[in-house]
């Protein structure tokens, strides 16, 4: 199994920037505000962002391909891969609980940054999808649609858990969202697992008991014989 612990470097958005946006507004800080409170120079900033928005994301940027390369280089069963995958997610998310607030306030507060956030989390799903496919289990129209919702639906569960997160960090953590991807995740196990998936129990066929009775014979009779055939039948 894969460590999903380990972290990418450490985050690339400054704090002071995003507390930056914050309280002096998205569209109103320049660039040059944005470099001095970082630390850098202008040309460095956009060298390593390009722009206010793609600073925003940065770090985004880097789980993204942290994920990708989880998934690829996983060996393990399709459903502990996506339970990794969707540590990695967490765990870069929370492992710098200021940034991970202060970039929430700011999406919260600029509509062109939650588009933005959109876009990712499509991506996100798409990584699984391509995971999935790479495994060859979205070879059929049903386990592509399948393929398609359990992406999406693993996406939706760690973007829950971390809301959570962000309201109150003792609302959840990573064994909490493991449980839960694991639990939506098994509904899904003929597909993702089918070696391990569990069997259906086959139903047995009836039995039939047959008695022979007297015409006439009174109701009592009739029950003597039937309890009479039911226990040879058993013995």
């Amino acid at each position: 199994m894969l460590n999903s612990r380990i972290m990418i470097s450490s985050s690339a958005v400054p704090s002071a920037a995003l507390d930056l946006l914050i309280t002096q507004g998205f569209d109103t800080t320049s660039v040059d505000e944005l470099a001095a409170t970082a630390g850098m120079s202008r040309s460095t900033f956009f060298r390593r962002f390009g722009s206010k928005e793609n600073m925003v994301f940065a770090d985004q940027e880097m789980i993204i391909t942290h994920v990708k390369t989880t998934l690829a280089a996983s060996s393990v069963s399709a459903t502990q891969t996506l339970i990794d995958a969707a540590h990695v997610v967490f765990d870069q998310y929370t492992m710098n609980p200021e940034a991970a607030q202060l970039r929430h306030r700011l999406l919260s507060s600029v509509p062109s940054l939650r588009e933005r956030e959109l876009v990712s989390t499509h991506r996100y799903e798409r990584a699984f999808y391509d995971f999935l496919s790479a495994r060859e289990l979205t070879n059929t129209a049903p386990h592509r649609a399948l393929s398609l919702g359990i992406s999406a639906g693993l996406v939706a569960i760690h973007n829950d858990h971390l809301r959570l997160w962000l309201r109150d960090p003792s609302a959840t953590d990573r064994e909490h969202l493991a449980a839960d991807v694991s639990l939506f995740l098994d509904r899904f196990a003929d597909l993702l697992d089918p070696n391990h998936a569990p069997k259906a129990k086959s139903s047995k066929a009836p039995r039939v008991v047959v008695s022979v009775l007297d015409a006439g014979d009174d109701e009592q009779a009739v029950l003597d014989a039937v309890s009479k055939a039911l226990r040879e039948h058993r013995d």
